[in-house]
């Protein structure tokens, strides 16, 4: 859930931020009542589990009901707290345009929401363990775990917590870093070449950050026991993985398994869980460090990370001129399309690496150490519910399957040559679609780049290089870019009339604040919202700071000229509430008619 509920901050913050100044200390106040919720829900359902271990109560109502409430409410309230609840309004007032303050604002109602819930489900979880074994009522009477029992399990749970917004604080940062260079910062943001390629940029940060921060989130910082450390190491050295980065996961024994952590080669990390170090004997652990190993030899992370990121990104950019011109109801639809199409082929290629890497332990050591290994993990299995399902979306494939593909492997001189062939096939595939997606990128973002380089330009406060850029564009004008354009030159206009030799945003930004903000309210006196837009766009620009006051005023205008009479009375109200600009009350006093323009009565 906490992903989910990261994807619908996301959401909100992306596509339903409110206007400014619509929360209210109240407001915020009551949605707080909203908070517990989820762990209301899910304390019910633990306490209903309690009832049927020890007493043998049993509701008409599976206590596993309550759990599951308790998830779905998580998404549910916070989707209430961050718009309706006026969260979103106080995180852009109090972030003060800092990409890290927002980041972190926006984080919070999510882990005061999630935690105490993952804590009390988590809990729930590992009790109704018993019931799928069978424990009949009443033995859990005195022995029913509590949190201090269920404490290494619940730690591997709080690590995704932990994990999950270290890289978004990492962006935050540079992206106010960023902001000190304006001309960048808006080239980074305002435009696709530079979106996509700061994208990239921070893909690899990440992956150079994430085993250092999953070390921290998950405690896996401990060297191998002594009596396996020696042996175990020496075979990662032997096939050309560092030995010291083979580290120990405390899980209290509970999970049997073992990960190579990082993308890419710089500080990977090789981590077995105490579980599976108590299950299986030295020979087979060899089996599995060769396994992992293997992933890293046959650059699966990074193939991982192209197929999930790179190419979806590569796709975005390239499929940007037919992307924008859709509604955004069609865009979302198209979106949904895709989600399973894409989970299809990650998981076909996750399940493909995974039979990689076995063949890679065969080779080391032959089909026996890994086979050992798989069976005996399998045989630990617990036939819990919800097992379909996991299989369904699991990323690794039936284990009796991976054990006859090793087998077929070392003695099936053909298979063996087949099952190569694929592999180099397939990596053929990847380098060609990389390839090829990157090409079409680079042809999508230079059809836009003479569009979005005026843009940017006078974002930046190079109203000189706007106007020579807006020049060159001339008459030809695709579709898609009518109605931005006609904006776009509305607003150049105005600019150069305040600040025509500006050529950075030193010198445009003062006029801008000033000069266009006062232009912009006689224009609005005169002539009405509409006209009044280009004038004080600039000026809330300028003064991002002033939400309530220029930048209210620039979203009414807005909504004037995209003819919403609806919200300009929304935005009217809120002016009346925050109170207007001097010298515009007359304007705001009398009610705007439904095209935007002021009522008759307003003198001129």
């Amino acid at each position: 859930m906490l992903l989910v509920g990261f994807l619908t901050v996301a959401f909100a913050a992306s596509f339903l931020a409110p206007l400014p100044g619509s929360s209210s200390p109240a407001l915020v106040a009551s949605a707080l009542l909203a908070w517990p919720l989820p762990a209301v829900l899910a304390a019910i359902g633990l306490g209903r589990i309690r009832a049927r271990l020890v007493r043998g109560s049993l509701d008409p109502v599976h206590p596993r009901a309550w759990l599951f409430a308790s998830s779905a409410a998580t998404p549910l309230v916070l989707l209430f707290v961050v718009v309706p609840g006026g969260w979103l309004d106080c995180v852009e007032s109090w972030s003060a345009g800092s990409h890290l303050a927002t980041l972190l604002l926006l984080a919070l109602p999510l882990l005061a929401i999630e935690l105490p819930r993952l804590l009390l489900a988590t809990l729930g979880m590992l009790w109704l363990e018993g019931e799928a074994l069978g424990v009949p009522p009443g033995v859990y009477r005195t022995t029913l775990p509590g949190f201090s029992d269920a404490w290494p399990i619940l730690r591997l749970r709080l690590g995704w917590p932990l994990l999950l917004p270290i890289p978004c604080l990492a962006i935050g940062g540079l992206l106010d870093l960023l902001r000190f260079d304006r001309a960048l910062h808006q080239f980074v943001l305002g435009t696709t070449v530079g979106t996509t390629l700061a994208l990239l940029v921070a893909l690899v940060g990440i992956g150079v950050m994430l085993p250092i921060s999953f070390r921290l989130a998950f405690g896996a910082t401990r060297a191998l026991p002594a009596p396996l450390a020696k042996p175990l190491r020496a075979v990662a050295e032997a096939l050309g993985f560092p030995g010291h980065r083979v580290l120990l996961l405390p899980t209290g024994g509970r999970a049997v398994n073992a990960m190579l952590v990082g993308p890419l080669p710089f500080g990977r990390i090789l981590v077995l869980t105490d579980g599976l170090l108590q299950t299986l004997d030295t020979e087979a652990l060899s089996g599995v460090v060769a396994h992992e190993v293997g992933h890293a030899k046959m650059g699966h992370p990074g193939l991982l990370l192209v197929l999930t990121t790179v190419l979806p990104m590569l796709w975005l950019s390239a499929g940007t001129p037919l992307w924008v011109e859709q509604e955004l109801v069609v865009q979302a639809f198209l979106g949904l399309l895709l989600v399973p199409f894409g989970w299809s082929l990650v998981r076909a290629m996750a399940h493909r690496f995974e039979h990689e890497a076995d063949i890679a332990s065969v080779r080391a050591f032959g089909a026996g150490p890994c086979t050992r290994a798989l069976l005996s993990v399998m045989h630990m299995g617990q036939p819990l519910p919800g097992i379909g399902w996991r299989r369904l979306t699991s990323l690794h494939p039936d284990e009796s399957a991976r054990c006859a593909t090793m087998q077929r492997y070392e003695v099936d001189p053909a298979f063996r040559h087949h099952f190569d062939a694929q592999g180099r096939r397939l990596r053929r595939t990847v380098v060609a679609a990389l390839g090829l997606s990157a090409a079409l990128a680079a042809v999508a973002c230079r059809l836009e780049w003479r569009f979005e380089a005026a843009i940017w330009r006078l974002a930046s406060g190079d109203v000189v290089g706007a106007s020579v850029a807006a020049a060159a564009v001339g008459d030809g004008v695709p579709e898609r870019w009518r109605v931005p354009w006609r904006s776009f030159r509305e607003t150049l206009a105005a600019a150069t009339a305040v600040a025509p030799t500006a050529t950075d945003w030193s010198t445009a930004q003062p006029a801008f604040a000033e000069v266009a903000f006062e232009r912009g309210k006689q224009v609005l006196r005169a002539d009405g919202p509409t006209a009044a837009r280009p004038w004080l766009l600039l000026a809330a620009d300028a003064r991002p700071d002033d939400r309530t006051g220029r930048g209210l005023l620039h979203e009414y205008c807005r909504a004037a000229a995209d003819g919403e009479p609806e919200r300009m009375g929304e935005v009217r109200e809120l002016l009346l509430r925050h109170g207007v600009p001097p010298g515009l009350e007359p304007v705001f006093r009398d009610d705007p008619t439904p095209d935007g323009s002021r009522d008759s009565r307003v003198p001129r």
